[in-house]
């Protein structure tokens, strides 16, 4: 009998125990704060293709789907030195020393929103300036090492995501946009091998390039499916890298595709714009 309540004392005190840390699992499980994303660059990032951009950008459906805290500071026209100069402006610190995950896509306005733009692109198509392409790259990717070397002086433990740069166009519009992706992802390839073990690559590319169905009315910027696809591709890339567990995005609001050129100049004239520049580029 003794033993018997020696054996049923233990197995008393063995379901206690079990309890007690079951119960301080669960509690620390319901208290463990979400990890929080932070978005940076240009207008690809923002989502500018689409209307609804705090709702339905890329970022914003990547974090409601891992339920992330979620901060966009991406800005249309952005080039590498107007982000590099916001985050030296001490505005965005407490962000991203807070960030758990931050995402870039920065690099195209160097190109595109120049003001040399016209004569780059002439220059491109007829195949003159490969030096001066060549030194905007050098721009760039000096300015990615800035950039990463701002934010880890912050914030040295989060995980960076630097998204690759899709052509969104063919045609006649394919030779000069084709020259400033290529030397913008060489760039930043280039910047990865520097930091090897620190930098992370998404490839939107691969998503976007060739597939006009992703691309807005204005021939550059992701529409709705093509922040969906992008979505479904970073938390594709999170799940490997044991940061979420989800890989079907949860799209909470439908992104509402936007036609920069009918905004911009009106229906009328906008569309004979839009129309001009859809031939050019073959996207209808």
């Amino acid at each position: 009998m003794k033993s018997f309540k020696k054996i049923a004392a233990l197995l008393c005190a063995f379901v206690i125990a079990f309890s007690a840390v079951s119960f301080a699992f669960a509690q620390s499980a319901e208290t463990e704060e979400p990890l929080n994303l932070l978005l940076l660059g240009d207008s690809i990032t923002q989502g500018f293709g689409i209307v609804n951009r705090d709702e339905a950008s890329y970022g914003r459906i990547v974090a409601d789907t891992n339920g992330y805290g979620y901060k966009n500071y991406a800005k249309v026209a952005y080039n590498t030195t107007d982000m590099l100069e916001m985050i030296k402006s001490g505005k965005i610190d407490d962000d991203i020393r807070n960030a758990d995950i931050i995402n870039i896509s920065i690099g195209s306005n160097n190109y595109l929103a120049n003001d040399d733009v016209v004569m780059i692109v002439i220059g491109a198509l007829l195949g003159y300036n490969n030096r001066q392409l060549d030194e905007i790259a050098q721009w760039i990717y000096e300015d990615y090492n800035k950039i990463y070397d701002e934010i880890r002086r912050l914030n040295p433990d989060a995980t960076l995501i630097f998204n690759n740069i899709y052509c969104a166009w063919k045609g006649i519009g394919y030779i000069p946009f084709h020259k400033a992706t290529d030397r913008i992802n060489a760039a930043l390839e280039k910047f990865k091998a520097d930091h090897p073990d620190d930098i992370i690559i998404l490839d939107i590319a691969s998503v976007i390039t060739g597939h006009g169905e992703y691309v807005a009315a204005d021939s550059v910027h992701p529409n709705a499916a093509g922040n969906v696809a992008i979505a479904k591709q970073l938390l594709k890339l999170l799940k490997d890298l044991g940061l979420g567990e989800k890989t079907e995005p949860a799209v909470n609001a439908e992104g509402i595709d936007y036609n920069f050129y009918q905004e911009e100049f009106g229906k009328f004239a906008g569309t004979l714009i839009w129309m001009i520049v859809s031939t050019l580029t073959l996207h209808f």
